[in-house]
């Protein structure tokens, strides 16, 4: 081999080993700095979390059940008024195109919301607030809670919300189900299906016995069986909140989810049982549904356009 060859042999090894060092360098600065503004991402939400329980508190009795309750059904009301204002006035005029079923509650009639209102209130008060409390402090005795001053990892946070929806839609399905049995339907069920085309308040009309049994503990057993930290269940049971006000809400509004199923379930009582239809799919209890115009939009909608506008006809 030629002196000059070997000298431009020698200087590719060089150039290689050069490279393959860059290589790991930087690779090394990348998780580094991946891990960096991780810490930081972390530091900051768990600095601000425990900023909020120097002003609330971080007594776990008074959060776990007097702050959730006042949090999540302040949340209800307020989400849920919003709605109410907008059946009982007709305004804004440029939402009306977005209802499941135009032409219902349009406007909204006053006594049948008074009635609305106190039914709820009443189950809010004298059926869940008892039976979160003592749900709550009949599982402290046996679960040991997580420190509240302690933030959660996202990789935990993730994974109690997947097991918490997993819980929440077979345990509202099957006993959903149920309740649209004959003795079940006459005699409880059907107090909450006297809303053919629901309001967004109308999710927490009910029997009381149906919330004991169907509103509150596919809700409330995720978190449970998952020793959710305070910090993952206040991000569940906003989840919950919104979920069940929308599916309920009688709109079907850009860029957020579909009300189409539930609102269809309401209309026709033998479809579309869960929340997200996974159940509904393995039992063939959409099928009816999927033949309808209702399925073909039953999507999330990145157009100002209606739903109807997108799919016309009934």
């Amino acid at each position: 081999m030629h002196s000059w060859e070997k000298v431009i042999e020698s200087t590719f090894i060089t150039l290689r080993l050069q490279q393959n060092s860059f290589e790991n360098v930087s690779e090394s600065c990348v998780t580094q700095i991946g891990d960096v503004q991780g810490d930081i991402s972390q530091t900051f939400i768990e600095r601000s979390w425990n900023a909020l329980l120097d002003v609330i508190g971080d007594d776990p009795d008074m959060l776990y059940v007097w702050y959730l309750t006042i949090y999540t059904y302040g949340l209800y009301w307020i989400i849920g008024g919003l709605f109410a204002l907008m059946d009982l006035t007709n305004r804004p005029k440029f939402l009306r195109k977005y209802k499941t079923q135009p032409g219902t509650h349009e406007p909204l009639r006053w006594d049948h919301f008074k009635k609305l209102v106190r039914t709820v209130a009443f189950n809010q008060v004298v059926v869940a607030v008892p039976t979160s409390y003592i749900s709550y402090h009949v599982s402290k005795r046996f679960i040991t809670m997580p420190d509240v001053r302690v933030v959660p990892s996202l990789g935990l946070v993730l994974r109690d919300m997947a097991v918490c929806i997993f819980v929440w839609e077979t345990w509202f399905y099957y006993v959903h189900r149920m309740f649209h049995s004959r003795h079940f339907y006459q005699r409880f069920h059907k107090q909450h299906h006297e809303w053919r085309a629901p309001v967004a308040l109308s999710a927490m009309y009910a029997h009381p016995l149906e919330s004991l049994l169907n509103t509150l503990p596919p809700v409330l057993l995720g978190p449970g069986i998952m020793r959710s930290h305070l910090f993952t269940t206040v991000i569940w049971l906003t989840f919950v909140t919104w979920d069940s006000l929308g599916d309920h809400s009688g709109y079907h509004l850009p860029f957020l989810g579909s009300s189409e199923a539930h609102d269809y379930h309401h209309q026709n009582f033998n479809q579309c049982y869960g929340n997200f239809g996974l159940y509904d799919r393995l039992h063939g209890t959409d099928n009816e549904f999927r033949k309808k115009k209702q399925y073909q939009r039953h999507r999330r909608n990145f157009s100002f356009k209606s739903a109807r506008e997108l799919v016309p006809g009934k």
